[in-house]
């Protein structure tokens, strides 16, 4: 009989064979959580909010564990679903396949705004490929 941990959280699957929508990228919760891109790297940030809304926009990587962007402020209430590479190279193989209904956000991290700048919301998007 196998054993649970009650203090890890469930593990939700990224997408299911069901899923109306995906998003293709280095999810969080998949690849892209484990190994990161390097420190200041150009990538394409895969946002998702509580109404599981998705919004990709140029960013990178800040420190250890955080992205920044110039498109999003603290308070927007966003969350990093998952990254791509901004030149196209994907470092770490295929991609995620990510629903972003199932993502869990409590369990992803934030964007940060660059120091002094003052986001609109669609300055830094990208059109989805």
């Amino acid at each position: 009989m196998q054993q649970t941990n009650p203090i890890s959280p469930r593990r939700v699957p990224l997408a299911v064979a069901g899923s109306r929508r995906i998003e293709r990228c280095y999810a969080m919760l998949g690849k892209g959580g484990g190994e990161l891109p390097l420190r200041s790297a150009r990538i394409e940030l895969v946002l998702v909010d509580d109404a599981r809304d998705v919004w990709n926009v140029l960013g990178f990587r800040a420190e250890p564990a955080r992205f920044a962007s110039d498109a999003v402020d603290r308070d927007g209430g966003w969350r990093v679903l998952g990254w791509r590479m901004a030149d196209g190279t994907r470092p770490l193989g295929d991609y995620d396949v990510v629903d972003p209904d199932l993502a869990q956000l409590e369990q992803l991290p934030c964007p940060d705004p660059l120091p002094g700048f003052a986001p609109s919301h669609d300055g830094g998007s990208i059109d989805p490929v």
